[in-house]
């Protein structure tokens, strides 16, 4: 996987090698472009600092170039990943391993959206435990799990394995005082 680097030292993103039919490979363009977009935006305020307006608009125009390329090529590797991972499981499923929060949360909105016009009772949403996350704290869960509950849906963590959520389609009544109180404090907000 061969990557040239520019004299700036960030990955040329053109250079990048791989199977275009992957996810990886778009993340690594996705990151590269990132990487290419951090730098020239940096050089840009370099360039302005040193009063030369013109090479200064010139880098910034690249950053914000490489701003989008950066947001196109993760799209891609999210759209594959979702592919991937649920081109077999049944219309009340979604597996969105491999996103990022950003991408996963887009999708939940989708599923939701489309759970609720579709007439669905339940979802199952597969998170994952945080394994692959940063020093092991998971990023998805606690962010789905946010996202669904100012749906005002219930959602039961760890159901039907621990990777999992499942989101019930059911009525504020049907949810009850319990998950009420409970989603009452998680938002930190409690007058007794």
């Amino acid at each position: 996987m061969g990557n040239a680097t520019s004299t700036t030292g960030v990955a040329d993103p053109e250079a990048i090698t791989g199977d275009p039919s992957t996810p990886d490979f778009w993340r690594r363009k996705g990151d590269a472009y990132a990487n290419a977009r951090n730098a020239a935006f940096a050089a840009s305020k370099a360039a302005y600092t040193a009063r030369d307006h013109t090479r200064a608009r010139q880098l910034s125009q690249k950053g914000k170039q490489h701003a989008a390329q950066a947001v196109e090529a993760h799209a891609r590797a999210a759209a594959l990943l979702l592919e991937q991972n649920n081109s077999r499981r049944p219309p009340g499923e979604l597996d969105l391993h491999g996103l990022r929060v950003t991408e996963a949360v887009a999708e939940v909105q989708k599923a939701i959206s489309r759970a609720r016009k579709d007439g669905q009772q339940q979802l199952v949403l597969i998170v994952g435990r945080g394994l692959h996350s940063a020093d092991g704290v998971p990023k998805l869960r606690p962010a789905i799990e946010k996202l669904v509950r100012q749906h005002n849906l219930r959602v039961t963590p760890g159901v039907p394995n621990e990777g999992c959520l499942t989101v019930e389609f059911v009525s504020a009544a049907e949810r009850g005082w319990v998950e009420w109180f409970g989603s009452v404090l998680s938002n930190g907000c409690v007058i007794c």
